[in-house]
């Protein structure tokens, strides 16, 4: 079942107004069925109608797309509209007459040129312009005498960003968005009214009226400002042009009296613009237009609506209709239907100057074709060019607006760093003149910058990178004043000197306030001292330069241009930054007219101008295709009609958006002869969504298979291409070669080489990567799990004379029984997590900062008391609180917080728990005596020079260990032994008063008693933990560990065991243990819960070691 909604409705004036009855030519259907997608769709409001709320009513895009284009049209193939076979008897007709076409760009004029040259072998009198310039061309005497400047393209951006700024100061904005975001959108609208011949009485009136929007309020207020700028500047914009131009051709223009003039149907014409080629038409030799005999509902604004009345030229020997043949293929994403499209125009050995390649929508195809074209060798023009913002110098300038909009976010200066967006070379010498020679890359001063934390805006770099450097320094002449050599800590402060001198060079590029002029200058600077990409010779002819290179020039030569702009604006540097990021996206570099062979890339609407056979269209899906029916948010469809109705012309309304846009794409596969391709997304990779064909591909595709259509379906039409293509289908690479074959290795190998075994002797990690994920799917631990290759590791050995690691810590000893896994990867492969505070996203005062700021504060706080003879009491919290902020500005000299408030907030929680330890311990210190704080051990002679103890070695099983540590505190006991403790700062629920060694994941309090008794011949009696927090509000947990030593050395000769046979295997609940988040191991693996279920359900070997906590 088919049924297909007809374009309902009557036009009134220049609008299309829908009946409420749907509009359906074939009655008043409720539902449409698509055929091939068999998706069913309920007819929602037509284009046009509104809601009751006076918007448009919004529809999904598969709906949009559905109501906008499944209108019946008349045959798209139109033999007789073929522009280059008029365009031939234009030629022929008029053969020494001087002769101008009128055409949509450009780009297209030049497309038609080469057709007309290829068909007529040359041609003479032939000008194609756009009207914009022929006006300009028409009007020069006038031009000349005004005296005036031109307002560039840029400048009028600009103009209108500082009359928003006026405006907003009189709070004319309040509610809308800043200058910055408002300029670009506002002088489109200010255009509109120009080119659309408002005047501005007309413009006023429809402000004061009641019904006027807000927003339209604003753009009048702007339309006046920017007339008065003007005429103050003596400027003139392109409105005046086509005015200008006007009379001259009125008053006689011996240059259009004589010739003869061509307009495309598709040329856009504004009121003003329309005027001028009215005139024009009035007194040329002879006036035609090129497109169809009579066009079909043409949007109001084109050459085809405003001048249907003249006939075009009887085409030259015009394509037959049996000429044309259709194909269609889907593909599963966009990068696959590209490659469907090369591989057919491969496969069908086609001149690649017969080959014209459409998009329906920019991204991602442009970008990809090119990518595509490089990699394959096949030479491509760009009829669009290549966006600005997609070069590496384009990026680089980009992202630095983007640095200084951002408030100098250090995430995104890092990103520049990483991506090679930023150069250090030209700008080393400098530096280096300053601190020294460092051996420093671009990769390397972003992981500099990484290290630590700094305050928001462009003041917390320096406040950062100065106190690190400071810190050095006191280091440096700490080191000095002991005999020790600081050469390390010199060579680290000359790296962060230079890290600070780089980033002070880009904040000089970055005012705090300037002119647009100023900021441009800055901004060629940047692309001077630090882009990516160094200028091309002057010798080097632009077709030899590489995209990059060209790209380079020609942002120059623009920013050069900005340099000059007639209208000055003067603002913050990050506002004037948005301003700078909205020009540079709308820059583009190397468009290209057609050349002979290469293939061409247009945009679908200026398809089938250059007369080429063969047209491969890709974006065909629904979502690419259609175009949303999105009403302006400052120039409203309200205010285009009440405007209409005071001018001689019609603004056009944006609701008619989606009409216009099928229009074009049909007039533009209506102009092709010769083979049609169509390639659609039936799902979008990069989203993971489905996607639909459009229903002009639905319809193009069921035209081709009935009988009597104008097109031939080839047999090869409604395939599907996948990530592989079909067994006979061209590859486009090695590796689509080496999958295809893999596919295929069913078949039996005709020689004694196979495939897959070249492909293991050319690529062996491949190999090996295979393997290793077939042993993490299998349902037993194996190598891949942390299970080394059976044998003896007697270096890991930590029990053995052998051994040739560092001294054991409570710490490893810890991690080793708790996660194996972690164990390995941490001390024997030495893997370490980055530990990047720029770039984390967890709060400033995570668990290990305030852990870490609070033992500091114990530690002094419990020193100052015991060399003035004096124990804690409530008395000394004015001393506490005074050592925390201390020692919280210390932190925060090493990485910064935010902000102040995020500064104080710190303060008062860390306040809270310090309170709580001066109450514990005014009581704990009535019957304890302090001895010692941050008391370490192990760590050699240099730490004994700070009051260390010495070395320490237990022996478990005759076998003596190393061990070293630092222990937080050492009390005197009533009794005279000792107790240990040590602050926690967590929770009191992970420690179990039952089981105090928790299968040797709590061995701290335990080894720490025993190393001190080695290292004094004191008795420890107790040794525990100590919690001064709020949330555990000062609680105390210590054991008695001289039962416990025979458990300790149970557990220590089990993980020797383990190291001995290489068995560090993953906890299968290592989900639930912290110690893999704990600094961000976890990022380890793609999926931490995913993996501990896929070893939950896995055996353990029986001949291997169990770890204490599998048990």
């Amino acid at each position: 079942m088919q049924c297909r909604r007809g374009r309902g409705g009557t036009r009134r004036g220049n609008r299309r107004e829908t009946k409420s009855t749907g509009g359906n030519r074939d009655g008043p259907s409720q539902f449409c069925f698509v055929p091939l997608d068999r998706h069913l769709v309920r007819d929602g409001p037509a284009w046009g109608q509104r809601g009751g709320n006076g918007s448009c009513v919004a529809s999904v895009t598969l709906v949009a797309s559905l109501l906008s284009t499944v209108p019946l049209r008349p045959a798209l193939m139109d033999p007789s509209s073929a522009p280059r076979s008029q365009l031939q008897a234009l030629c022929r007709a008029y053969p020494r007459a001087p002769k101008v076409v009128l055409v949509p760009r450009s780009q297209i004029g030049r497309a038609l040129e080469d057709a007309l040259a290829r068909a007529e072998g040359g041609w003479a009198g032939v000008t194609t312009l756009i009207v914009r310039h022929y006006a300009e061309q028409v009007a020069q005497p006038r031009l000349a005498a005004s005296g005036r400047a031109e307002l560039p393209v840029g400048g009028r951006s600009f103009l209108v960003a500082r009359l928003l700024h006026q405006l907003q100061r009189r709070g004319t904005l309040d509610g809308l968005p800043g200058p910055g975001q408002l300029a670009g959108t506002v002088a489109e609208a200010v255009e509109t009214l120009r080119r659309g011949g408002a005047s501005p009485d007309d413009v006023q009136a429809r402000a004061e009226d009641p019904d006027a929007s807000a927003t339209f309020r604003v753009v009048a207020a702007c339309y006046d400002g920017y007339l008065d700028t003007l005429d103050a500047k003596n400027l003139y914009d392109d409105a005046e042009v086509f005015r200008w131009a006007a009379e001259q051709v009125k008053e006689g223009a011996p240059s259009v009296s004589q010739t003869v003039v061509a307009v495309c149907d598709e040329v856009d014409l504004p009121e003003r613009a329309c005027q001028f080629v009215r005139v024009v038409r009035d007194r040329c030799r002879s006036f035609v237009r090129i497109g169809r005999p009579a066009p079909d509902d043409p949007p109001p604004q084109t050459a085809a609506a405003h001048f249907a009345d003249v006939a075009p030229p009887d085409a030259v020997d015009p394509p037959e209709e049996d000429d044309r043949s259709v194909h269609t293929c889907r593909a599963v994403g966009a990068g696959n239907e590209v490659d469907a499209v090369f591989r057919d125009l491969l496969a069908d050995d086609v001149p690649l100057d017969e080959v014209e390649i459409a998009v329906a929508g920019e991204r991602p195809y442009v970008s990809l074709i090119a990518d595509r074209a490089d990699r394959m060798d096949v030479p491509v023009s760009v009829g669009t060019g290549v966006p600005v913002a997609q070069t590496r110098t384009g990026k680089a300038l980009l992202s630095f607006f983007e640095w200084i909009t951002e408030d100098f976010d250090p995430e995104l200066l890092i990103r520049m760093l990483r991506s090679g967006h930023l150069r250090l070379d030209r700008v080393r010498d400098d530096i280096e003149d300053e601190t020294g020679a460092v051996d420093l890359e671009a990769h390397e001063v972003a992981s500099l910058l990484a290290a630590r934390r700094y305050e928001a805006g462009r003041d917390g770099y320096t406040k950062a990178l100065g106190a690190a450097i400071g810190r050095l320094e006191e280091h440096i002449d700490n080191l000095e004043n002991q005999g020790l050599p600081p050469d390390r800590d010199r060579a680290q402060r000359c790296k962060l000197e230079f890290v600070h001198r780089v980033v002070q060079q880009l904040l000089n590029l970055a005012p705090r306030e300037a002119s647009i002029r100023e900021m441009a200058t800055k901004a060629r600077a940047f692309v001077e001292e630090f882009g990516p990409v160094d200028p091309p010779s002057d010798d080097t002819p632009e077709s030899e330069r590489t995209l990059d290179e060209a790209a380079r020039s020609v942002l120059w030569q623009r920013i050069d241009r900005l340099i000059g702009v007639p209208v000055n604006y003067e603002a913050s540097g990050p506002r004037l930054a948005v301003l700078l990021r909205r020009w540079l996206e709308g820059q583009y570099v190397r468009a290209e007219h057609p050349r002979p062979g290469t293939a061409h890339v247009v945009p679908l609407e200026s398809a089938g101008y250059g007369g080429r056979s063969h047209l491969y269209v890709v974006g065909m899906d629904g979502d690419t295709l259609s175009t949303a029916a999105v009403e302006d948010a400052l120039l409203r469809d309200h205010d285009r009609r009440a405007l209409s109705d005071a001018l001689e012309g019609v603004l056009p309304e944006q609701r008619s958006a989606p009409d216009e846009a099928q229009w074009r794409h049909e007039r533009a596969l209506a102009r092709h002869a010769g083979t049609l391709s169509l390639y659609t997304r039936i799902f979008d990779v990069d989203s993971g969504e489905e996607r639909y064909p459009s229903p002009l591909f639905l319809r193009l595709e069921e035209d081709a298979t009935v009988d009597g259509a104008p097109g031939r379906r080839s047999a090869a039409s409604g395939r599907v291409e996948g990530f592989l293509p079909a067994p006979e289908a061209l590859r486009l690479s090695d590796a689509e070669a080496w999958l295809a074959c893999s596919r295929a290795r069913d078949a039996a190998p005709t020689g004694t080489e196979t495939a897959r075994t070249a492909l293991q002797a050319r690529y062996p990690w491949i190999h090996r990567g295979e393997l290793a994920r077939q042993a993490r799917k299998s349902d037993a631990y194996t190598v891949h799990d942390g299970l080394l290759t059976d044998g003896n590791y007697p270096e890991l050995d930590f029990l053995r004379g052998d051994y040739d690691g560092p001294p054991m810590s409570a710490g490893r000893l810890e991690t080793f029984s708790e996660t194996p896994y972690l164990y390995f990867l941490k001390y024997v492969l030495g893997v370490e997590s980055l530990d990047e505070p720029a770039l984390d996203d967890e709060p400033w005062l995570n668990a290990l900062r305030r852990g870490s700021i609070l033992h500091a504060t114990f530690e002094t706080f419990m020193t100052t008391l015991d060399e003035r003879g004096e124990r804690p009491a409530l008395e000394h919290e004015s001393l506490l609180r005074e050592t925390l902020r201390k020692e919280l500005e210390a932190e925060i000299e090493k990485v910064a917080p935010s902000s102040e408030g995020v500064e104080e907030a710190a303060y008062r929680q860390l306040l809270e728990d310090a309170l709580v330890f001066l109450s514990a311990e005014s009581a704990h210190c009535r019957t304890h005596e302090p001895l010692h704080h941050e008391v370490g051990f192990g760590y050699g002679p240099y730490r004994e020079k700070e009051k260390d103890l010495g070395d320490v070695s237990l022996t478990v099983d005759g076998q003596a260990m190393d061990l070293r540590g630092r222990i937080d505190r050492v009390d005197r006991r009533p009794d005279g032994s000792l107790a240990v403790w040590d602050y926690k700062t967590g929770s009191l629920s992970s420690f179990d008063e039952e089981d105090p060694l928790k299968d040797g994941a709590q061995l701290q309090w335990a080894l720490y008693a025993y190393a001190l008794e080695t290292l004094t011949g004191d008795n420890v009696g107790t040794s525990g933990y100590s919690f001064p927090t709020v949330k555990e509000m000062g609680t105390r947990l210590a054991f008695d560990p001289a039962p416990y030593r025979p458990e300790v050395e149970q557990h220590l000769e089990q993980l020797a065991r383990l190291a001995a046979t290489g068995t560090f295997p993953m906890h299968p609940k290592a989900r639930y243990r912290t110690a893999w988040t704990y600094r961000g191991y976890d990022r380890i693996f793609h999926d931490l819960p995913a993996r501990s279920r896929a070893l939950q359900a896995k055996s353990y070997p029986d001949e291997r070691p169990v770890p204490p906590s599998f048990e």
